[in-house]
């Protein structure tokens, strides 16, 4: 009984951590904001909080045992640093030796042998393509996005090119706002505190925003996995068989046409 009301809770935790959704919200004011809440739980990633300093840390025995522990960081990153050169090195020196032992050819068979392991950068291109739409067609399809705040005043040095500028901003955000809408959800667009102005008394452009984006941590999860047995998927079809190659994808040459058959001809007639 104990044990199952054990499994019980875990699974319990598991569904509350990977349904709950994560609340990520961008503020541009004065400064950029960002604050993630989870739970409940407000966490402020930017900006960082400012340091407390306390007059108790900065004593002399203090100060002196920091600059020892520094010390020996230090010097154990210095020794791993140059351990892992070392390392290196003496790798490079084997294969140069191993390498000086072989004829040109066998190098020259070596190194295709080792290519030809590799999938092309052909195959290898379209199928990370292929994996990031999938990844970013779920991850956007399942994230919602709150558009509280957008004000933009738009400013040039000269009324003419401000008023130009106002209206590729204005045509800018409305694309942005529809590219959004059709990638993901936008929640609240209509209510909305949304305004673009020009400003013909100033020469700098001002902007504030606030937008909250909702995930849940399941949904970031289901998009990883899927987007990553596609790539296995992928990779393992066009990962090359060293015991039987591929023959080399040329394009197919058009075949010349066979000649006309000439028309039997009466006797006597050229």
């Amino acid at each position: 009984m104990t044990a199952l009301i054990v499994i019980g809770c875990i699974l319990l935790f598991f569904i509350i951590l990977f349904g709950a959704h994560a609340f990520i919200t961008i503020d541009v004011t004065d400064e950029f904001a960002l604050t993630v809440r989870f739970l409940g739980i407000p966490i402020r990633i930017l900006p960082k909080k400012p340091k407390k300093y306390k007059l108790s840390h900065y004593t002399l025995k203090k100060i002196r045992k920091r600059d020892v522990a520094a010390a020996r960081k230090q010097a154990k990153k210095d020794a791993k640093k140059a351990e892992k050169k070392a390392k290196k090195q003496r790798e490079k020196q084997e294969k140069a030796a191993e390498d000086a032992k072989l004829t040109r050819e066998e190098l020259k068979a070596r190194r295709a042998a080792e290519k030809a392991k590799k999938p092309k950068l052909t195959d290898m291109i379209p199928l990370i393509a292929h994996v990031a739409g999938l990844f970013f067609s779920r991850f956007f399809g399942k994230l919602h996005i709150k558009v509280a705040r957008i004000h933009i005043k738009v400013a040039a040095g000269d009324a003419m090119t401000a008023a130009v500028l106002y209206g590729t901003v204005n045509q800018s955000v409305q694309y942005l706002m529809a590219v959004l809408g059709k990638v993901s959800h936008v929640d609240g667009l209509k209510k909305a505190d949304i305004s673009i102005e020009p400003d013909f008394l100033t020469s700098s452009l001002a902007f504030d925003c606030k937008l909250t984006f909702r995930v849940s941590l399941g949904n970031i999860l289901g998009a990883l996995i899927k987007a990553g047995f596609a790539f296995l998927r992928g990779y393992i079809r066009i990962k090359p068989d060293p015991k039987n190659p591929a023959p080399s994808r040329l394009p197919d040459t058009p075949m010349a046409p066979d000649a006309p058959l000439c028309p039997e001809t009466p006797d006597g007639v050229g």
